[in-house]
């Protein structure tokens, strides 16, 4: 029985790793137009270089490979913003950047886990870093509990290098399927914010303690939409790759609740109610003009 439930387990690892292997094809037919326009039309007035619907909106691996081609993290001073629990200062310390400096809102336990980071507790919305410290500015599930969005990006602006790289994935948006962090469907749109959170009580579940209450609470929602993040970031960045994600449960609603979908696009657009979350990457506007400038100085200095 042993040796068969080995051999089992080691089909079984294979199997995951070809179903996984499928993924980039998968994602390439769904990012033809002919295939989402028919799942999702108002994609067709949303910009956007590559589209997801599998709800699989945070892909660490993959979005580091992607940092990766656009910005070498090893020998980089990389700052990690929101970095909670530190759950992913792994994958960065993997590429040995030349420091990694952390910080988050709450200090955590964890952090001692991590003793070759540099943490400080700190709000996003005013860093205490110098102008133009960071080759790489990092962030995962952030910027959708910022209360004032505008003023982190600004302050992401300000420390990353001219010729550096900043990257955020964050999600899921307040506006889609679940998107006040809780298991449920479009209650926290549905209902006033106090009887939500009553709802929310009742239900006594640790997860929805844990993050729909703790950050409704604390005033720890953007409530954002995709379109405000983007203008947002366009202020400050030129955009390098930009990844929305489509909520498939929120989909699979709108066609089974047609009614409520109805009472629900009354008041939001569809756009919201369906964007799960987005990945951008992006570069300081001034970079071209100073990577020149660095350019010229280097030629002169060789002349």
């Amino acid at each position: 029985m042993l040796a068969r439930c080995k051999a089992f387990a080691k089909r079984s690892g294979w199997l995951v790793r070809a179903v996984r292997a499928t993924y980039p094809a998968l994602n390439w037919v769904r990012n033809r137009p002919a295939f989402y326009l028919r799942v999702a039309p108002y994609l067709a007035r949303m910009e956007f270089d590559e589209v997801l619907l599998s709800g699989r909106g945070n892909e660490p691996e993959a979005h580091l490979r992607r940092t990766r081609r656009l910005r070498p993290v090893r020998d980089a001073d990389v700052l990690a913003l929101g970095v909670g629990h530190a759950d992913e200062l792994g994958l960065w310390l993997r590429e040995r950047p030349r420091s990694l400096t952390a910080v988050d809102f709450f200090a955590r336990a964890r952090w001692r886990e991590y003793p070759g980071v540099a943490f400080a507790r700190m709000d996003v919305r005013r860093l205490g870093f110098a102008d133009a410290s960071f080759d790489l500015v990092v962030s995962t599930a952030l910027l959708e509990h910022v209360d004032g969005v505008e003023l982190a990006v600004r302050e992401m602006a300000r420390v990353v290098r001219p010729t550096g790289l900043v990257f955020a994935n964050f999600g899921p948006l307040y506006y889609t399927y679940g998107g006040a962090h809780y298991l449920g469907a479009f209650e926290h749109l549905l209902m006033p914010e106090d009887e939500f959170v009553r709802y929310l009580e009742r239900r006594g579940i640790p997860y929805e303690r844990e993050e729909a209450l703790f950050y409704l609470r604390h005033g720890m929602f953007s409530r954002w939409t995709y379109r405000q993040y983007l203008e947002a970031f366009r202020r400050h960045f030129e955009m390098e790759h930009v990844t929305l994600h489509v909520s498939p449960q929120a989909l699979a609603f709108r066609r089974r609740h047609p009614a409520v979908w109805r009472a629900l696009t009354a008041r939001y657009e569809e756009e919201d109610l369906l964007t799960f979350a987005a990945t951008v990457w992006m570069r300081p506007k001034s970079s071209g003009a100073e990577a020149a400038n660095v350019a010229g100085r280097t030629l002169v200095e060789a002349r």
